[in-house]
């Protein structure tokens, strides 16, 4: 079963949402209410659920602060902002925030919520795979004997691993603030490179002389 926490000061709201939910076809759920803003971050912080809806009237605070302190914490599983009366400016400081969706409370049925659960558990998913794979990739990326590194289209350093720091002999914040260019030993061996990348947007086998540090 999906399990979902509603934290909504309102428990006639609660209900009618709750009610919405249930009603959506073939999808066990588990439905959880929590109408206290510290005690909906205690929860949001043990993720305990699959997916957060979170009203924007929590008495003296907002369902935005709280999006903003779950964020905070690590929460990685979707947030959902309910709201009284639709007004983008809230719908954009949400997405900014970090919600998956922004939800006006009168225009809520079971339709809406179906398809606001699904894109959301779906997106998170993807995401959290993402996040498996850069992890990943980014232990290859440090651990590498090679140097390796990421750079803008100036061929400005963006992101180098220990080797690269090794091989220049340059910390990694110093060569974030230099090109590969400016490292070449013939200045016309950099304009080569140069205009080969701006024609066929590659290079391989090139071989050249670079300078470090010392």
């Amino acid at each position: 079963p999906t399990r979902i926490l509603i934290v909504e000061d309102d428990e006639d709201d609660f209900l009618i949402i709750e009610a919405c939910i249930r009603d959506i076809p073939d999808k066990e759920f588990l439905i959880d209410w929590c109408y206290e803003y510290d005690e909906a971050l205690r929860r949001i912080g043990e993720s305990r659920y699959d997916i957060y809806f979170v009203d924007y009237l929590l008495g003296e605070k907002t369902g935005l602060e709280l999006l903003k302190e779950a964020i905070t914490l690590g929460c990685e599983d979707p947030l959902i902002l309910l709201t009284g009366i639709g007004n983008r400016e809230v719908d954009v400081q949400a997405m900014t925030i970090g919600a998956v969706d922004y939800l006006v409370k009168s225009e809520i049925n079971t339709e809406k919520l179906e398809r606001s659960i699904r894109y959301a558990l779906e997106r998170s998913a993807y995401i959290k795979a993402l996040k498996v794979n850069e992890r990943k990739f980014r232990s290859i990326f440090e651990r590498s004997k090679d140097a390796v590194f990421l750079a803008d289209e100036g061929l400005v350093f963006r992101d180098a691993n220990a080797a690269t720091c090794e091989l220049f002999k340059y910390g990694r914040e110093v060569l974030q603030t230099l090109s590969l260019y400016n490292l070449f030993v013939r200045k016309e061996a950099a304009g080569q490179l140069k205009e080969r990348l701006q024609k066929t947007g590659e290079v391989e086998d090139l071989e050249v002389e670079l300078l470090t540090r010392n």
